[in-house]
């Protein structure tokens, strides 16, 4: 087997086992004012079932769905506020879409508890469980799927970039923080595991790149590995661009990603996300 081929994985969803075959689209919705990419703002819950909706249409193959925006220097909402922007939109989603997968991004326990409670079947976690610890009690009790994402220890979005690791550390740093958390999570019975190795979270914008260089390394794990690099600001500062004209460059570097070895991307474009899937499955065959 080549090194760059997909390597396949499923997870227990629901009390069912949801096989995946090739690289994963996860679209993104952003049920917030202030997420860094303003087109995937939807606050209210016709508008969000609309973006979910096309979301499916354009190949994701589940949605991601969160009430607080994670960018680096975001205002954090309260528990309360969170949850108003979100529920109503839960409710339906479920509804309108039983065989879709949907993750809940949150770092709060209780987000998450209300959340698989309302038939979310992923937790989506930014903090790896650095903000709310208890969070991973909730997803260990109520068996879910967790994404476990490299975060800067005792940060908030607010202050994640105010010691951020540099190019030389980061992936030792990376490999070394998510094993153990891994190896903590597996001791609560939680093995439904994906890593996502937390690009654009306390790190530099060299960092990224080099994390993304060394990003087979994380295949040792022995986890599904999660990508979120959609037009985020790795690419448009060294672009010296925005969001908004970052479409070619997120696709280049999704498709170097899973050379690389990702199993899994959250996308914000996931159309263009589905035409790198199939030019890399041919480049494969």
């Amino acid at each position: 087997m080549k090194d760059t081929a997909f390597r396949p994985f499923y997870l227990n969803i629901s009390g069912q086992i949801w096989h995946a075959e090739q690289p994963v689209i996860v679209g993104v919705i952003n049920a917030t004012p202030d997420s860094f990419y303003a087109k995937s703002r939807s606050i209210q819950t016709n508008e969000i079932i609309t973006a979910a909706e096309n979301l499916v249409l354009d190949g994701a193959d589940w949605i991601d769905i969160g009430g607080c925006s994670t960018r680096p220097g975001a205002d954090t909402p309260s528990i309360e506020e969170e949850w108003i922007r979100i529920e109503s939109s839960l409710k339906e989603l479920v509804k309108r879409f039983p065989n879709i997968p949907i993750s809940i991004d949150t770092f709060r326990s209780e987000i998450a508890q209300k959340a698989i409670d309302t038939g979310v079947s992923i937790v989506n976690d930014i903090s790896g469980g650095s903000i709310d610890p208890e969070i991973w009690n909730v997803v260990a009790q109520n068996k879910v799927p967790y994404v476990l994402t490299h975060y800067p220890q005792r940060s908030t979005p607010k202050s994640m970039q105010n010691q951020p690791l540099g190019p030389k550390e980061v992936f030792s740093r990376v490999f070394q923080e998510l094993s153990a958390s891994i190896d903590n999570l597996h001791s609560l019975g939680l093995n439904d595991l994906l890593i996502d190795p937390g690009f654009g979270f306390g790190k530099t914008i060299e960092s990224n790149y080099k994390l993304m260089s060394d990003l087979s390394g994380l295949k040792e794990l022995n986890h599904p590995i999660y990508i979120g690099i959609s037009r985020k600001s790795m690419l448009w500062k060294l672009l010296d661009s925005n969001p908004n004209e970052m479409l070619s460059a997120s696709s280049a570097i999704h498709l170097y990603a899973l050379e690389k070895g990702a199993q899994i991307l959250r996308v914000h474009d996931p159309k263009e996300a589905n035409q790198v899937r199939k030019i890399w499955k041919s480049l494969r065959q």
